[in-house]
């Protein structure tokens, strides 16, 4: 089971997730960052990136544009193993930007809103066009307006479920999840990963982490995972 958490924002963090196992430490970015929001400036995120990659771990990172060149400016500073796109594209521009970053030696994880059944065929659509789906909650993002993601709210899990059963690529389920809430996620969705953010941060820490509660949260999901 793959453990999935967003936003770092700091060293400290950083270092912290991998030593608990965590596999895979998003990024939120921005040119010059915004703190208040937990996003980190591009020489932030390089520097973030690199501590993460160093450690064997899988460094995703999500930017604050849905341009291609500017997407591929962020991939060849950064050198992220997994981007993150938040916001949706057709198709045609789905399977270029796929494209772009394979070659690059990166991976694209796509956030598909879990809303109803037609989220199921969404789903089956565009698999063809990214390496992991990302099941998020179709609500208004604390972090970056008009992306999918961070609104700290769970979704029906029972729709989560059916399109990890439907779909071929692995399935990441993020959307509210927490220590509290973890365990029957993963027992109703059964997942390739889970992503946890907004349950973990510190109240008013601006992205910092309670490293008590990711501790939690790793362990529930790897007694679970070991049941």
């Amino acid at each position: 089971m793959i453990i999935q958490i967003y936003a770092i924002t700091n060293e400290p963090d950083a270092l912290a997730l991998c030593e608990m196992g965590v596999d895979h430490i998003g990024i939120v970015a921005s040119e010059k960052g915004n703190p208040q929001r937990g996003i980190v400036s591009r020489k932030k995120a390089m520097r973030l990136t690199s501590i993460i990659k160093d450690y064997g771990k899988i460094a995703s990172l999500i930017v604050d544009t849905v341009e291609f060149n500017e997407i591929m400016l962020w991939i060849k500073s950064v050198r992220p193993n997994i981007f993150h796109l938040c916001r949706e594209l057709p198709i045609e521009k789905l399977s270029i930007l796929k494209e772009m970053l394979n070659d690059e030696g990166v991976s694209l994880m796509y956030a598909v809103p879990v809303q109803d059944a037609s989220s199921i065929k969404y789903a089956e659509s565009i698999q063809e066009y990214v390496d992991f789906i990302m099941l998020d909650s179709p609500f208004e993002s604390k972090q970056m307006l008009g992306f999918v993601g961070a609104s700290g709210r769970t979704h029906d899990w029972t729709i989560s479920a059916k399109i990890v059963q439907t779909v071929y690529k692995p399935v990441i389920l993020g959307g509210g999840l927490s220590p509290d809430n973890v365990q029957d996620a993963i027992r109703i969705v059964r997942p390739f990963g889970v992503d946890a953010k907004t349950s973990l941060d510190l109240l008013n820490g601006h992205g910092k982490k309670d490293l008590s509660k990711v501790r939690e949260f790793v362990k529930k999901v790897r007694s679970v995972e070991n049941a």
